[in-house]
């Protein structure tokens, strides 16, 4: 605990656990009869941290200035304990009541209601048979239950000792003895009750008790109403008792449903018989109660104890402070009322029922009444609550609606940073448990909803870093195309979170994907054409000469295809987008980056895919679409290979020819002075040997250098089946972008390796040679020409022209 209160955000991380054992509970409860059993575990699991939270904010001292978020969280997963409470306890019944319905005829239902003679017998009948009323009190036990446990952790838990006197108002009861003794003389004391009867206070109304005991009443009333809030009704007595009040403790009694074991069993040889339970006098009771929650001479707790038993509702809300005050006040008065109701119109009684106030019966309450008039509340604090996120998924699912439910959450989504409580990691976990709940137990049919709740909670999982987490929920997505642009989407945010995504990273998260039953293949291409993406159409940069530096955003779009080097069978897909990544790079004359691309290529890969395609068809020929992306390729490789050949031989001609030393320079002259000694001329001659035998392996280098250059740039001008990036076959839709983009490439990049080449040519002096090329340039088989502008043209006849003049200059014939 020490170590937790030390942190930045106390306990914040360790709540974060809840993702891993979510998805752990729900892997191991598949079964569709398990899905219950599933609920209790999410509750339980989201107990446990809400303990460990209560024990961190205990321990915490007193002004510690870091646990507000902890305590936020304490009750947001209070919040959703209470959730999965409700749907176990309420789902469990529903689809109990319709396997139960579904075998019996609507008229079986209300068999055996008549003519009953037991309160109690009546009423468990009802229950039996009345789905509302059974969820109603099954919804009531959960209101009492969560303000059992707030209760229980509550500072006020500890406030109700009383002393161990046998009787009550020991302070009024000691002043009357002292009065009748003649020992007091207190002018308190003038204005007491002058007997101690319970009725006493109120019969006799210009007297009061003494005033030491109005906060040891308050005290008492407001713990005992406490209790009856929690459900906790023996508690509530016990309290009165300990509390020298026992008449209190019977008037909790009066309520009780009449029943008499005796009237429907035969006694026995020994004609023993059972002691019968309950107030046979119910209904007097209930009058006298009703009238006591009108007198306004009582407190409002006291009046409150009274409306709860007798069903009251206009003297029970004034004490109901919250928004689940609210509701169980009136599903109580709701419940009351059904059961009343039924009780006389059923059971045989021996003599005539007191008549209840009008009042009482004007309250036609249902599910949905009780929801408007909440919602129509002037308290604010109770509108602010009736909007709180947890509260509406539980207002939804007391009222069984499901697809409001999902539609209501979905539009959380959307709403975003506007919605008046901003959506928190563990509201979307919930909110994607839910849904996956009820798809299992065949409730809702809003799948576009569920899917838009689902893509949420992953995405919230890879921006917490639970990435390993995404591809069990992905997999629950309805469509296909779905689970694949989702995942994709994941790996794409894995790719761009994380600096360096290594191979053996990028392996496992797809290895997750394929043990759930996505296409691997086809969300490693998302991934890869997400990352690749070059922004619309690419800048054509027209000057061929300029070279464009790598980026970062350069090198990460070449990192990501190493998401189709995983499988063999995805090395098509890495040459298309290979070829695009490269494609856009010699647009922009990135000529570095169409290199690394190519290094990131394996070397082997037009192999495996011949390889691949054969031992699944038989056949040689790859597809058109594969056989495109092959020659392409091989288009920009020879290019590449066109421009490596010639910086080659550029570097070694213009910056790597042996200089002469100053000796060699005059000795050439003749300029050896006649004072230098002989060993000093031998020295000279040797240094020129020397540098003749470099020069001559100098131009052995240029030579093979020139011819390579030459030979490397005509495979570009000459490259063979229509020509350099001109598909052997149609295969797209005229004037697709990569057909443009393969027309501006053949419109800058031919006319410079011609331009290379007739460099290369003039420089080495092969005049002739570079007269050649302008009937290769002309030939209407490769049509050269067409693609070349007329300032290219240009630039070219002036090579030419040149080359015409030395093979003059020097005697040829041109």
């Amino acid at each position: 605990m020490s170590i937790l209160l030390e942190e930045e955000v106390p306990g914040v991380e360790n709540v974060l656990e809840l993702f891993e054992r979510f998805l752990k509970t729900f892997q191991s409860y598949g079964a569709e009869h398990q899905v219950f059993n599933q609920c209790a575990e999410y509750e339980s699991e989201c107990g446990e941290q809400v303990s460990a939270f209560r024990k961190l904010i205990q321990m915490a001292p007193r002004g510690h200035n870091k646990l507000s978020q902890a305590q936020e969280l304490e009750q947001e997963l209070r919040l959703e304990r209470d959730t999965w409470r409700l749907v176990a306890s309420l789902y469990q019944d529903r689809l109990n009541s319709e396997f139960h319905d579904s075998e019996m005829e609507s008229d079986e239902i209300w068999s055996g209601l008549d003519d009953v003679t037991s309160e109690d017998d009546l009423v468990k009948q009802l229950y039996d048979k009345n789905a509302i009323i059974r969820q109603a009190q099954l919804v009531v036990d959960w209101l009492e239950q969560r303000a059992a446990d707030v209760y229980h952790d509550s500072h006020y838990s500890q406030v109700e000792f009383y002393g161990d006197a046998v009787a009550g108002w020991e302070n009024t009861l000691h002043s009357l003895v002292s009065k009748k003794r003649g020992l007091s003389t207190d002018n308190v004391e003038q204005n007491m009750v002058t007997q101690m009867d319970p009725d006493a206070p109120n019969r006799e109304q210009n007297r009061r008790l003494h005033p030491l005991e109005k906060e040891d009443e308050m005290r008492l009333l407001r713990s005992v109403f406490a209790r009856l809030r929690c459900g906790q009704m023996d508690e509530a007595q016990q309290l009165c008792f300990r509390a020298g009040q026992p008449f209190r403790a019977a008037i909790l009694e009066g309520w009780k449903l009449f029943h008499d074991p005796n009237m429907k069993s035969r006694t026995d040889v020994a004609n023993t018989k059972e002691s019968p339970s309950g107030n046979p006098y119910r209904d007097i009771w209930k009058t006298m109660t009703w009238k006591e929650c009108e007198n306004v001479q009582l407190s409002e707790e006291e009046r409150a104890i009274f409306a709860l038993l007798c069903g009251h509702l206009k003297a029970l809300l004034p004490a109901c402070r919250s928004w689940e005050d609210q509701l169980w006040a009136h599903l109580r008065a709701m419940i009351d009322h059904c059961v009343e109701k039924e009780l006389r119109r059923c059971v045989n009684y021996k003599r005539q029922l007191q008549i209840l106030p009008d009042e009482y019966w004007n309250q036609q309450l249902t599910v949905e009444s009780i929801f408007s008039t909440l919602a129509a509340s002037r308290d604010k604090t109770l509108i602010a609550q009736g909007r709180d996120q947890y509260r509406i998924i539980q207002r939804y699912l007391i009222m069984d609606d499901v697809d409001g439910l999902l539609e209501e959450m979905s539009s959380w989504l959307k709403q975003g940073d506007s919605w008046s409580v901003h959506l928190r990691p563990h509201m979307i976990r919930l909110m994607s448990h839910l849904a996956l709940f009820f798809r299992r137990i065949g409730r809702g049919s809003c799948d576009d909803s569920i899917g838009s709740i689902l893509e949420a909670y992953v995405l919230q999982l890879v921006n917490l870093g639970r990435t390993d987490l995404a591809a069990v929920y992905v997999g629950h997505l309805p469509l296909p195309e779905d689970q694949i642009r989702l995942y994709a989407q994941c790996l794409v945010m894995v790719e761009e979170q994380e600096e360096s995504c290594d191979d053996e990273e990028r392996r496992r998260l797809l290895s997750l994907a394929q043990d759930v039953g996505l296409d691997v293949n086809a969300i490693a291409k998302q991934v890869v054409i997400k990352l690749c993406d070059q922004g619309g159409m690419v800048q054509h940069v027209t000057d061929a000469s300029l070279q464009v530096a790598t980026t970062a955003e350069d090198e990460r779009r070449i990192r990501s295809l190493s998401w189709l080097l995983m499988d063999p069978s995805m090395r098509s897909q890495l040459l298309i987008q290979a070829n695009t990544l490269m494609r856009g790079y010699l647009l922009r004359r990135q000529i570095e980056a169409v290199k690394l691309t190519f290094q990131l290529t394996p070397p082997d890969t037009v192999a495996i895919l011949t390889e691949l395609w054969e031992s699944r068809t038989g056949l040689t020929d790859l597809p058109t679409e594969v056989e495109a992306a092959v020659r392409e390729y091989l288009c920009i490789q020879t290019y590449i290979d066109a421009l490596d050949a010639f910086q080659e031989w550029f570097t070694r001609f213009h910056h790597s020819k042996p200089k002469k030393t100053e000796a060699t320079v005059q000795q050439q002259r003749g300029g050896v002075s006649s004072q230098l000694s002989f060993t000093e001329n031998l020295l000279k001659e040797q240094h020129l040997k020397q540098h003749q035998v470099e020069i001559q392996r100098w131009q052995a280098a240029v030579d093979s250098l020139t011819q390579s250059a030459i030979d490397k740039l005509y495979n570009v001008l000459l490259f063979p089946d229509g020509g350099w990036m001109v598909d052997s076959m149609s295969f797209e839709e005229e004037n697709s972008p990569r057909q443009q983009q393969q027309q501006f490439l053949r419109q800058t990049c031919i006319p410079h390796a011609a331009l290379l080449l007739c460099n290369v040519l003039t420089s080495t002096h092969r005049y002739s040679q570079c007269l050649e090329l302008a009937n290769v340039i002309a030939s209407e088989q490769q049509s050269l020409y067409k693609v070349c502008s007329a300032e290219q043209l240009a630039q070219l006849t002036k090579h030419l022209r040149q080359s015409y003049v030395r093979l003059l200059d020097i005697g040829e014939t041109p």
